[in-house]
């Protein structure tokens, strides 16, 4: 049965409306002063416009969230530990900033002695965290301070969404959401891991050749020294053509996973490849600069009948390159000559006849140079996963830099701005921001999003007045 609205409440619903009256009759006569007086601009009539619907915002949610607290100042609510029913204690008021404005939000607190237990039941009625940012608020900070320095971040949302609260907030905010969801992240696997119940294909149709690939980054930490953040990406791949008519493989459907950790990012990427349907995949390719993490933690939870390990082109050339440039000097005719034909070599050829030069070099020279044994040991260590010839005649995405540039996009070019030293932590904490949003995860995580409460020390509590 409908409530009977209140006389009170009727009251104030009619001054604001009488109110939004007046305003829009003053709007109307401003606008149109006529030659007499200066008309305002388009921008002057959309800016007073804007300023004058959020506050009616403002003033319409203060008033919506109180009423819905009605029933504060008698009956008795239930204590959330033994079920015994109180009464209220008093009126408490607690800051709170919505994309409609900031607000003083007054409710009603109760405490039960016996239980040690304070709660305010339309906090908990209408969702309200520990912050006193909304949740919406906490959407666009965390989604801002991924993309940009927390000092901006801070001005574009004073200029552009009326929304005026510190660099500190900013900064806290942000790593709280990037927190929450590596727990969700670490909560998923840890869940999969102990009950074995792996997720299954969440798309409707599965690829028949799914790509993972993986990388690190640094980024600085405050005293100068460097902390690594691996990255993998989970992509599938397209063919195009580009302005010279040739054929290039893209990377589409990119979901990137971030951890500081191989083995969690490892079974997080697992995890995302179970959902686009890597189970029903014909081929799996594991894509990596070489590093032994990315072999013997993430290329060992695929089938091995079905997978394919790649060292990316483009990193195994930089060795190559380095070389050419350690022997012959930087830029000369002669370290490109060299550089240029082992590089074909190696796509058309595999790494044998780029082995054999790289012996020779060393051979001939009474001094070896640094770069040639690195790229010796390299190529010995790492020739199995050069077979390029046999992955292009195959259409396998040899490397377009999808590792790399993975790691840039959820690390570098927001971690690695000029001067930045990061908290590791914090550090990996706006990664995973930046990793839900790039991998289109951003809406499901706030669907089911959960702010922690606030928890009420009594003792410390104001008494009424």
């Amino acid at each position: 049965m409908k409530a009977e609205m209140a006389s009170e409440t009727q009251k104030q619903i009619e001054q604001m409306t009488e109110a939004f009256r007046k305003k829009l009759k003053e709007l109307y006569e401003w606008s149109n002063a006529g030659e007499v007086e200066k008309s305002p601009t388009a921008v002057e009539i959309e800016n007073e416009i804007s300023a004058w619907i959020h506050q009616i915002g403002n003033d319409t949610q203060k008033m919506v969230l109180e009423k819905m607290d009605q029933r504060r100042a008698k009956g008795k609510k239930k204590c959330p530990k033994c079920g015994e029913k109180v009464y209220w204690k008093r009126y408490e008021v607690r800051n709170y900033i919505t994309t409609l404005g900031e607000m003083k939000l007054e409710r009603a607190y109760y405490y039960h002695a016996a239980c040690h237990c304070g709660w305010i039941p339309l906090d908990e009625q209408l969702g309200l965290g520990a912050s006193e940012l909304s949740e919406r608020v906490q959407e666009m900070v965390s989604y801002l301070g991924a993309f940009m320095p927390f000092e901006q971040a801070k001005t574009y949302l004073s200029k552009y969404c009326g929304v005026e609260i510190s660099h500190d907030t900013v900064n806290n905010t942000t790593i709280a959401i990037g927190r929450a969801l590596k727990e969700k992240q670490e909560q998923a696997v840890q869940q999969a891991w102990a009950t074995g119940l792996l997720p299954d294909c969440a798309v409707t149709s599965p690829p028949q050749r799914l790509y993972v690939s993986a990388d690190g980054i640094k980024h600085l930490l405050p005293d100068g020294s460097g902390k690594e953040i691996r990255v993998a990406a989970i992509y599938e791949t397209k063919e195009r053509q580009n302005r010279r008519g040739e054929t290039e493989i893209h990377a589409v459907r990119i979901t990137y996973v971030a951890h500081s950790d191989s083995e969690q990012l490892a079974r997080a990427a697992y995890l995302i490849a179970r959902q686009r349907g890597v189970q029903a995949a014909e081929q799996i390719v594991v894509l990596g600069d070489g590093a032994i993490w990315i072999w013997n933690r993430i290329a060992i939870l695929f089938p091995r009948q079905k997978t394919t390990e790649i060292v990316d082109f483009y990193h195994a050339s930089e060795y190559i390159w380095d070389v050419a440039n350690s022997v012959w000097g930087r830029e000369t005719p002669a370290a490109q000559d060299w550089g240029v034909q082992f590089c074909h070599d190696l796509k058309h050829k595999g790494p044998a006849p780029v082995l054999k030069a790289l012996r020779k070099l060393s051979s001939s020279s009474p001094s070896v140079f640094e770069p040639v044994t690195s790229a010796i040991t390299y190529f010995d260590n790492q020739g199995q996963r050069m077979d390029y010839p046999s992955y292009i005649e195959r259409g396998f995405q040899i490397g377009s830099g999808s590792a790399e540039s993975a790691v840039n996009q959820v690390v570098g070019v927001r971690m690695n701005q000029t001067g930045m030293r990061w908290n590791a932590n914090r550090a990996e904490a706006v990664a995973h921001v930046r990793a839900a949003i790039l991998s289109n995860r951003w809406d499901d995580f706030w669907s089911s999003f959960s702010p922690s409460l606030r928890h009420y020390n009594h003792s410390s509590l104001p008494t009424a007045a």
